[in-house]
């Protein structure tokens, strides 16, 4: 299957802008509706709740300090503006993730030159009901920030280059460094895609630089000499985006300048102290964590992005250097986050979004043609068909349309496996302890609690709480208990017992301390391993 410049063959049915315009658009409000629908239903995750109280004490008191055990300053900057103009509540909280979650279903038509209208619609649709794509739009912590991001970069670098002799360049040079610029705000596992990328653009330099004094049988000198001279009249530019970059930098992490800090110590403190959590291994799981993940949520996805995978590795034409780069992208992301000893379902995004664009342009290439046959060499997994066509090779040839239909077929099985996923771990086990992507999902009793402390005749003003925990792993309770001026929290019990309600480990038993006729007790769990009672006023 070669690629033209449009990445459209020339059988092709041809999709006009208008169309492609349309169906782009429905699958963006598909994607919105996804993310959007019950968005404050599941209980916050206790980093939910952190990362929110963190923003109200922003919002409230102007106060925040970098702290790489709690990321980047950008998501509580947002929230906070979320936060002053739409309200505080659970699903206001959320609308960041929201909106890179979109954004980022947007951003692939920057890609339209590379993947082909048929490729970004593709991409687009596996990526709007990918099921941890939608769990982690619609929650509160900075992944979905990195991930559009992260595409931005690729996107605004391509086109950049594409431009790169005429005046159009200069957006996509500002969408580069400011996108980079934002991903190193939010998250430190931009140090991770600065790496990946920095690594390729390394080799390509040096191939480049070995081609052209190769082929043009100079001196090493004269053809370092020659490649710098070319890049000079596009150093201006470089300083600009630099300094552009430093100042979206320097200004999120002082919070706006508020607060003295240097580029230097923001790098130290994060390599510091993510290298001590991987050495560690805080959060240590095996080498193949991901997989089971990928293999129950993204079946389409991990299928037909391991397809293109091994195609577009063969894959010769115009736009073959932005396929070795996307296999490259979505290898290395597998294996580094593999390695890396912080194995937690969120980061599973990171390698989703490089396989998702693979599958979607390998569909968009696939499906394209108007003719039903697939070229005898070329079958699911870019090689030879005779593991799925039988050991007869006639087969192809006397029914070109079965192995097309078979693909058919399994793609849609595959789609919907994955859309039933998206639905249930969304909707209605988003808080199931035995979901691979919930991850110590806080329980739904938090809701039942909150509705029996609403219930008490003290008012919030006045009510006078202690919420006591040996471990202080009492969170998301200090998000839900936020408006009880009066609650305390405490490693252990309160030297008064003066208090109109307390909430204990279950295995207190508080019975011994007070009344069993002045109190009432209520159970629940908080999240899995984390059950506490409730002591009241009766």
């Amino acid at each position: 299957m070669q690629q033209s410049p449009d990445n459209d063959t020339a059988n092709s049915p041809k999709l006009s802008d208008k169309e492609y315009r349309v169906l782009g658009l429905l699958i963006v409000f598909f994607a919105i509706a996804l993310r959007l629908f019950k968005l404050g239903e599941r209980v916050f995750h206790h980093d939910e709740s952190v990362h929110a109280s963190f923003t109200l004490k922003l919002l409230e008191h102007g106060e925040y300090s970098y702290n790489p055990a709690y990321h980047g300053p950008f998501l509580f900057h947002s929230t906070a503006a979320v936060f002053h103009f739409l309200g505080i509540n659970d699903t206001t909280a959320r609308l960041v993730p929201v909106f890179f979650g979109v954004a980022t279903i947007l951003a692939l038509f920057l890609l339209k030159k590379e993947l082909g209208k048929s490729g970004v619609l593709w991409s687009m649709f596996l990526l709007a009901f990918s099921p941890s794509m939608v769990y982690f739009s619609r929650f509160f912590r900075n992944d979905m920030i990195i991930v559009f991001c992260t595409l931005a970069v690729v996107a605004g670098t391509f086109r950049y280059i594409d431009n790169i002799h005429n005046s159009k360049r200069y957006p996509y040079l500002i969408l580069t460094a400011s996108s980079l610029a934002i991903a190193v705000t939010a998250k430190e596992n931009a140090y991770i895609i600065i790496l990946i990328f920095g690594a390729y653009a390394g080799m390509g330099l040096l191939y480049s630089i070995y081609s052209s004094w190769k082929r043009e049988n100079l001196s090493l000198q004269k053809t370092l000499l020659l490649k710098i001279s070319a890049l000079l009249p596009f150093l201006p530019e470089f300083i600009l985006s630099g300094a552009l970059f430093i100042f979206i930098v320097m200004f999120f992490y002082s919070s706006l300048f508020r607060n003295d800090i240097s580029l230097f110590s923001i790098v130290e403190r994060a390599f510091n102290h993510w290298i001590a959590m991987h050495r560690i291994e805080r959060l240590g799981g095996p080498f193949y964590y991901y997989i089971p993940i990928l293999l129950t949520y993204e079946i389409p996805v991990i299928l037909f992005g391991t397809a293109g995978f091994f195609h577009f590795l063969k894959q010769k034409g115009q736009n073959a250097s932005f396929f070795i780069f996307l296999c490259y992208w979505a290898f290395t992301s597998l294996l580094l986050y593999s390695y890396l000893q912080e194995k937690v379902p969120w980061l599973v995004v990171h390698i989703v979004l490089p396989f998702g664009i693979l599958a979607g342009a390998y569909l968009g290439e696939l499906f394209s043609r108007k003719n039903k046959s697939i070229p005898p060499e070329q079958g699911l997994l870019g090689g030879d068909l005779s593991s799925l066509t039988g050991p007869e090779p006639s087969l192809r040839a006397e029914h070109p349309g079965k192995t097309r239909t078979l693909i058919a077929g399994i793609l849609a099985l595959a789609l919907l496996i994955s859309l039933a996923q998206c639905i249930s771990v969304n909707y209605y086990r988003s808080m199931e302890p035995a979901e691979l992507m919930t991850y110590t999902q806080a329980s739904p009793d938090v809701r039942e609690l909150m509705e029996k402390i609403g219930g008490f005749d003290s008012r919030p003003e006045t009510l006078r709480l202690y919420v006591v925990d040996p471990n202080q792993l009492y969170w998301p309770l200090p998000w839900y208990l936020r408006g009880y001026e009066k609650t305390g929290y405490s490693s252990k019990l309160p030297a008064s017992s003066k208090y109109d309600a307390i909430i204990v480990p279950i295995s207190y038993d508080m019975y011994k301390e007070i009344s069993a006729e002045e109190y009432s007790s209520y159970n629940f769990t908080l999240r899995p391993g984390r059950d506490f009672t409730l002591y009241y006023k009766t």
